[in-house]
């Protein structure tokens, strides 16, 4: 009797490791080989279809077209130059959009008048398409970096904003009693409760705006004669060289997937402390 329950144990145990085993995933290296795969599916399918004639060459060229017109882009000034003009004017529109839309979220989102006065002001602007208003912004700013920054900054200063608003109504309402019956000043409250709290929205905020920064910059430079990436990309496209054009696209694709890991990363060394909770 004691045999045949202890086997049932054992046989429970292992049933119960391979369960956690298989929730566990397939693991760092398993994972980075399903995503190798899947990208070398893309190009194999990719270059099938180029090899078939489906698409035309200069519509859509080949793989090996394409990569093969890297090494002659890296090592130009032209190239590292669009790349830099993209990256500042993304990064300027970014960095005035964290530096307002932040803040206003948090306040916002700490006090309910504030933003339930705000609420339909909000809604209102956020519901404009930027790449709509761009005609009014190049008959006010004209065609300047100045112009594309400001494009970027409300293409991401709404995201910024309301997930910082909601990071910060995220308080439980347990906490929020408890430090409003102790009468915890407002500057302690704001550093030790809501800013805590509203940390995870706002890294999904940035993570969001910061690739939108990088699209919208390339968006507004393929309508206007901004240099970039965008604007090399047209002059490709309109010189009869397609590969060229599309390295220009895949750089933006690269770039957008960097600042994709390097938010992952600031997340996850920010944020240290909200996963060691969760294991103890």
């Amino acid at each position: 009797m004691a045999m045949s329950t202890m086997r049932g144990r054992r046989a429970a145990d292992r049933v119960s490791l391979t369960s956690r085993e298989g929730r566990k995933g397939p693991g760092r290296r398993g994972l980075f080989l399903l995503q190798l795969s899947a990208v070398m599916a893309v190009l194999l399918i990719w270059a099938v279809i180029t090899a078939a004639g489906f698409v035309s060459s200069t519509a859509l060229p080949g793989p090996l077209s394409v990569f093969g017109r890297f090494p002659g882009l890296l090592g130009s000034d032209a190239y590292w130059q669009a790349v830099g003009d993209t990256l500042g004017g993304a990064l300027t529109g970014f960095l005035l959009a964290v530096v307002f839309g932040v803040p206003l979220g948090l306040v916002t989102g700490t006090y309910a008048v504030a933003e339930q006065s705000s609420r339909l002001l909000v809604d209102v602007l956020r519901s404009f398409p930027v790449i709509a208003l761009l005609p009014v912004f190049l008959l006010v700013l004209g065609s300047t970096p100045a112009m594309k920054s400001t494009v970027v900054f409300l293409a991401c200063v709404f995201p910024l904003f309301l997930q910082a608003q909601y990071g910060a109504r995220s308080v439980p309402p347990m906490i929020a009693e408890t430090v409003h019956g102790y009468r915890v000043p407002r500057l302690l409250r704001f550093r030790r409760v809501v800013l805590p709290s509203a940390t995870p929205s706002i890294m999904t905020g940035l993570r969001l705006a910061g690739t939108t920064s990088v699209l919208v910059a390339i968006g507004v430079e393929v309508l206007t004669t901004l240099p970039g990436i965008g604007h090399e990309v047209v002059q490709a496209q309109q010189g009869g060289a397609s590969a060229s054009a599309y390295a220009y696209i895949l750089t933006a694709g690269a770039i957008g997937y960097a600042i994709n890991l390097l938010s992952q990363f600031a997340e996850m060394r920010l944020l240290r402390w909200r996963r060691l909770r969760h294991t103890d």
